[in-house]
């Protein structure tokens, strides 16, 4: 099933996350500044990303399967989600082990797999999701029921973590990797994926409207960032507003446009994007610092190699003939 504004959700959100990494590498690179209000309020904004791809997972789910899953649909999981997970957090064990002094490699290969140290720790929370997911649909778990526990769950835990107690402190790292912690993602994700066929030409109609949900939430979001909440990662609660605004609008307007051949190209590689491009990164950002000092040049320098290394990477790997189980169905 290809739904072309599902593509277009998809590349958004893998070039936002590549984008926001790119901007926390040039920050790296010799001769970088510090960032002006504008700029780190934007980096929040691109936060965004990982979220909505955690939501177009589940909305995907929940549209192809409303009424059931597949016999099979666990052994997929574990050849096309869970493999590439441990084989890229190996090389991201390797590559992290190179580029730094006196790192241990087996400690970092263990942090990555079970700790979610590396940009694949999102692998872990959708699997979590699918679980919750399959049960629903398995064993007929009354949606009115689950959805406001899963509500409530989620800001249950939002509030635990922001006790100041010694658990928290310990742990604080584990925190992006449970499952509750995205509770309220895969309710809208839910709702979004088995009414898709009702909300799509809605979405469409109204098209304008999300611009403007999208804006108040942007925002609902600098006015927290004026008021101290400066904090640059994907689990702030106040961008569960913008993360909808930004999937709505995408949808909405996705539909317009036509299916544009680079779209198709990059939502297919998307996956190995988001595994691959943290490492290349890694290992090219000296080079940028010396060789490019205007920073907006060395982002987009570093931006579009990267994407053509990633995809080029992933296309080159699914030649082997294991290379399904480490970058998907990409050929």
């Amino acid at each position: 099933m290809r739904i072309k504004e599902w593509d277009l959700l998809r590349v958004v959100a893998c070039l936002s996350v590549l984008l926001l990494h790119t901007t926390t590498f040039n920050n790296q690179a010799k001769g970088a500044t510090g960032n002006s209000d504008l700029v780190h309020f934007l980096r929040i904004l691109l936060c965004y990303a990982t979220p909505t791809f955690i939501l177009l997972s589940i909305i995907i789910l929940a549209t192809i399967y409303r009424n059931q899953v597949p016999g099979k649909f666990w052994s997929k999981r574990i050849q096309f989600l869970i493999l590439p997970f441990l084989f890229w957090g190996i090389v991201d064990a390797f590559v992290s082990f190179y580029v730094s002094e006196n790192a241990d490699l087996s400690s970092i290969i263990y942090e990555n797999i079970f700790t979610g140290r590396f940009v694949g720790w999102f692998i872990l929370v959708i699997l979590q999701l699918y679980l919750l997911y399959w049960c629903m649909v398995k064993f007929k778990w009354n949606s009115i029921i689950v959805l406001p526990l899963a509500v409530l769950l989620y800001f249950l835990q939002q509030q635990f973590f922001a006790l100041p107690i010694e658990f928290n402190y310990e742990n604080g790292r584990f925190e992006k990797l449970y499952g509750t912690m995205w509770l309220i993602y895969f309710v809208a994700a839910y709702l979004i994926g088995v009414h898709y066929e009702k909300i799509r030409p809605v979405l469409k109609k109204y098209r304008f409207a999300t611009i403007i949900f999208t804006a108040l939430a942007a925002l609902y979001i600098w006015t927290n960032f004026q008021q101290g909440q400066t904090d640059i990662h994907s689990r702030r609660m106040d961008l569960v507003p913008f993360v909808v605004g930004m999937t709505s609008m995408i949808l909405a307007y996705g539909q317009l446009l036509p299916h544009f051949k680079i779209v198709q190209i990059i939502s297919k590689y998307a996956f190995m994007i988001y595994l691959i491009h943290w490492n290349i990164l890694n290992l090219t950002v000296g080079f940028y610092g010396d060789a490019v000092t205007s920073s907006p040049l060395r982002i987009l320098l570093m931006f579009t190699v990267t994407l053509i290394l990633s995809i080029q990477t992933a296309k080159i790997l699914s030649y082997l003939p294991f290379g399904k189980w480490i970058v998907g169905k990409v050929r």
